[in-house]
């Protein structure tokens, strides 16, 4: 910072006396013409700094341009006043002040699963806010500041700054303030139309204590069935405890035909818990003709009175007293740490995907090199409304998770908060909202246009994570100069190829033998492995004590034994059936790697048979990525079209070695299936090759998913009639282009045409025909730091697409002058599946050996509800993450992730992408 710009930040983060009005008026009168009354609509950022997490609440406050109506922490006023001339602010300046109990009042607990609202989980914490507001006037080399209200001030300039400090400003925009279990039940599809069954005139008493499980005779958590009348027992409990689980027992004996049962004891006028075992519902549910339905049985819900705990109830007792971080370290009790790299981020409302994903990302060398050290730089060059800009809103939260600013001052990184006082006094100390690193402004922004991750519903972090990565990768297409490190002598790549990687894909004609190889394209590039878990190999686990963890798990997902799809799936050999299917399963991750790289059979045209023919595919790695991210796929849609989630035991390995799958390329005794390169067709002797044919049933296979015919066949021209997965692939990746619903333009061979997806139009028709460049996108791509010449040779090879070109630039880092002076010759044939564009995608390569770094886990029955974490190694210890709670631990849960982060063990020794 300048002399002149520490003299500005000396005086305001100082306690000196309000200077007089008289001195600012000529100023304040000159800069009221471009001041504005905010209007409701208007976006104000009076809760938070735009470029950090600075708050009212932070020491030095929040100042608030009253022209643009964006907040500034201390540290980026001068920046934002010389970049928008503005010299009127608005100074926000909160403090938390504990209040004093009031012995006389007593809290009610918690009486609904619920947060933020009547009978809920209350999120206000126990303070009073004291709040001082300022009017701070630039005025040359001097920093009016000047208490408010005031009266000597013009009127219109005292409404601005009340309207600005009334404004409920975009925090209230941006999150989700209350979540109540009940808005999320929904009306059962059977309730309407229920079948109702009393064939000898069976009467339900009215008295509770005549009420019995009709199978065990047990008087205590008790569902009756809505249909036929039948008591039994809930289910049972991860503990043994609970119900005996007869009501459940009862609807599959009846054939699964009547699957509303309402819980006895919960009934009063005002309703019940009805639960429905439909599979497709399998929840709590609203049943609009309740009343009805027990008037049937000879229930008058006018006459009953509530006995017993509602399973809204019971889980608000259960979350009351349970401990979830003990029970995701498996018993251990966790040391809260906290400091640099060691801080949470606030759930924002069912954000932890979120939190878990930008955790994990944060963590990694090479972001923190560009994302937090790279601050200041991106600062600087930010647009004029950074919230919008994702450099800027990342970067913002590297320095926020990464950095000492917001490290509460009583729990230093050194100190253990193991015991009771201290853990206290250091929650109130963290709670503290200067203290808070809440995400809204990077979740809104990276969620902005998409449906669900603009949403405040639950989201799956796999899904999310390569969104992401998605969005980054086309923000740094302009970006990229302004976060990589200085003085690089390669082109910079997008920070996304970190986790880039090639497969090689492996066609087999079963008829005639011939092979196929795909590798080094778009089609092959990968930022993921998926990895199957393959329920045909699970076997039950035998635990080495005598306290699996098995029932510790079952109750933290939220699910019974008796719905574990893959328990049910599991023979068993005679016995007690409820005994055994609480026996934990155990499936190798051996198995799981075996299943993705085993071979499988697609059909695809063979050039050989002349026709579309049986083959056989098998993948292989082509390039091993310096970060490998595995997915291990434990949800699947069953045959009822409802998720279900595998919770096996799979033993994931700290260190794991690929170098076996890494795959070989063409062998001397392999046949390859006919590729005829286009350049031989040009000119005198050309060979006489018959035309590309495409394959009918593939177009007509992807035309059935909703698809235009013109695309399909743009799809089976540019992998040359692949399978429909590889088609499929291809058509997610260019259903934006402009052309892509065009006409395609047939090759006149085997090789592939330049329809679309970056194909070449000049290696299409077989010449050397350059490409007219269009000068705006000549202009836009040169002011990233390319020259002309290189970006011409872009434009051309990927048809004046901008995006594309620039994506073609990134990818050409490694070899830029010579993919350069290939296209600019006319050398650039798209011979085989891919073009010349894909055929040139780089991907960081080495030995396939790893370790693991990070798991984000996920407790819950399905991707769309519960909660996700991660455990991150740093310094050599693991953590784990928890929203905004961050603890040691010992006891990793290395067989339950679902999300694995592993660094390459020969990584470079510099980070510089």
């Amino acid at each position: 910072q300048t002399p002149k710009v520490q003299r500005y930040l000396t005086f305001l983060s100082s306690n000196s006396s309000v200077m007089s009005v008289e001195l600012a008026l000529p100023t304040i009168r000159a800069e009221m013409r471009k001041l504005k009354i905010p209007h409701t609509s208007d976006k104000v950022y009076k809760d938070e700094c735009v470029f950090s997490f600075d708050s009212p609440f932070s020491d030095d406050g929040l100042y608030v341009n009253l022209s643009t109506f964006k907040g500034y922490g201390k540290d980026y006023v001068e920046k934002d006043r010389v970049s928008t001339g503005n010299k009127l602010y608005l100074h926000l300046k909160w403090a938390q002040v504990e209040k004093k109990a009031d012995v006389s009042v007593t809290e009610a607990e918690p009486s609904k699963l619920a947060i933020g609202v009547a009978g809920g989980f209350m999120t206000e914490a126990s303070y009073d806010i004291v709040k001082d507001h300022f009017l701070v006037v630039f005025d040359g080399n001097n920093a009016i500041s000047i208490a408010l209200p005031n009266q000597e001030l013009p009127e219109f300039v005292s409404n601005v700054l009340q309207a600005i400090i009334d404004h409920d400003g975009m925090k209230s925009n941006l999150q989700v303030a209350t979540w109540d279990a009940d808005n999320e039940k929904f009306v059962s599809k059977y309730a309407k139309d229920l079948v109702q069954l009393n064939p000898e005139g069976k009467r339900i008493p009215q008295d509770p204590k005549l009420w019995k499980d009709e199978a065990t005779g047990a008087t205590e958590n008790l569902w009756l069935n809505l249909s036929t009348g039948f008591i039994g027992g809930g289910r049972k409990n991860w503990d043994g405890t609970g119900g005996s689980g007869s009501a459940l027992e009862h609807y599959h004996a009846t054939g699964s035909k009547y699957p509303l049962a309402v819980k006895l004891g919960t009934i009063t006028p005002h309703g019940a818990d009805v639960w429905s075992y439909a599979p497709e519902e399998d929840n709590l549910v609203i049943d609009p003709h309740l009343a009805e339905h027990l008037s049937f049985w000879g229930i008058d819900v006018m006459k009953l009175e509530k006995t017993d705990k509602t399973m809204g109830e019971l889980e608000v007792s259960h979350n009351m007293t349970y401990d979830w971080s003990r029970i995701l370290s498996e018993g251990e009790e966790l040391e809260v740490v906290s400091g640099p790299g060691l801080l949470g981020l606030r759930n924002i409302g069912s954000s932890c995907y979120l939190n878990s994903v930008m955790q994990s990302i944060l963590a990694i060398p090479e972001v923190q090199e560009r994302y937090l050290m790279q601050h200041e730089n991106i600062v600087q060059s930010a647009p004029t409304d950074p919230t919008e800009d994702l450099s800027a809103q990342l970067s913002k939260l590297a320095v926020g998770v990464l950095s000492s600013r917001y490290v509460p001052p009583s729990l230093p990184s050194t100190q253990s908060t193991a015991s009771t006082s201290a853990g206290e006094e250091g929650g109130k100390v963290a709670n503290l909202e200067k203290y808070v690193l809440a995400p809204r402004m990077f979740k809104h922004l990276v969620g902005k246009g998409h449906s669900e991750f603009s949403s405040g519903r639950q989201q799956d972090v796999s899904e999310y994570f390569q969104y992401f990565l998605e969005v980054l990768s086309r923000a740094e297409r302009v970006s990229l100069p302004r976060v990589a490190l200085p003085g690089a002598v390669a082109a910079p790549k997008p920070t996304a190829s970190i986790f880039e990687y090639h497969t090689q894909v492996r066609y087999q004609c079963n008829t005639s033998g011939e092979v196929k190889y795909l590798t080094q394209g778009q089609q092959t590039l990968f930022n993921m492995l998926d990895l199957p878990v393959p329920l045909d190999q699970a076997v039950p686990y035998v635990p080495d004590s005598p306290t699996p963890v098995t029932t510790k798990r079952a109750r933290l997902e939220g699910k019974e034994s008796e719905d574990t799809k893959m328990q049910e799936d599991t023979p068993t050999s005679g016995g007690d059936s409820a005994t055994e299917k609480e026996v934990e399963q155990f499936i190798p991750f051996e198995a799981c790697l075996q299943s993705y790289f085993s071979p499988e059979r697609v059909d695809m045209f063979s050039p050989a048979v002349g026709a579309v023919s049986a083959c056989s595919k098998t993948q292989r790695f082509a390039t091993f990525p310096r970060y490998l991210m595995v997915k291990m796929s434990r949800y699947y849609v069953s045959t009822n079209w409802v998720q279900q989630k595998i919770t096996a035991r799979i033993d994931v390995p700290e260190h794991l070695d690929l170098r076996a799958y890494r795959g070989a390329g063409p062998q001397s005794d392999e046949k390859l299936m006919a590729q005829v390169d286009e350049t031989a067709t040009a000119g005198a002797g050309a060979v006489d090759v018959p035309a590309f044919q495409v394959d009918e049933g593939l177009v007509i296979q992807l035309t059935s998913m909703g698809f235009s015919e013109n695309g399909c066949r743009r799809a089976a021209i540019a992998t040359h009639n692949a399978d429909p997965e590889t088609a499929m692939n291809w058509i997610f990746e260019h259903m934006e282009d402009a052309d892509f619903n065009d006409p395609p333009v047939m090759p006149t061979s085997g090789g592939s045409s330049g329809n679309g997806g970056g194909n070449n139009s000049a290696s299409a028709t077989g010449n050397n025909t350059a490409v007219a460049v269009d000068p705006e996108a000549v202009s836009m791509l040169t002011s990233m730091g390319y020259s002309e010449e290189q970006v011409s040779a872009a434009l051309q090879a990927t048809d004046n697409n901008i995006e594309r070109a620039a994506d073609w630039l990134f990818s050409h880092a490694d070899d830029l002058d010579a993919a350069v002076a290939q296209v600019l010759s006319g050398a650039s044939s798209g011979a085989g599946a891919t073009s010349t564009t894909c055929a040139g995608v780089q991907a960081d390569d080495g030995e396939g050996k790893y370790s693991l770094i990070g798991i984000i886990s996920h407790l819950g029955k399905n991707t769309d509800h519960g909660h996700y974490v991660c455990h991150l190694k740093k310094d050599g210890q693991w953590l784990l993450f928890n929203d905004e709670k961050v603890g040691k631990c010992t006891k990793v849960p290395l067989e339950y992730g679902f999300m694995y982060l592993y660094r390459r063990d020969d990584g470079p020794g510099t980070f510089a992408l």
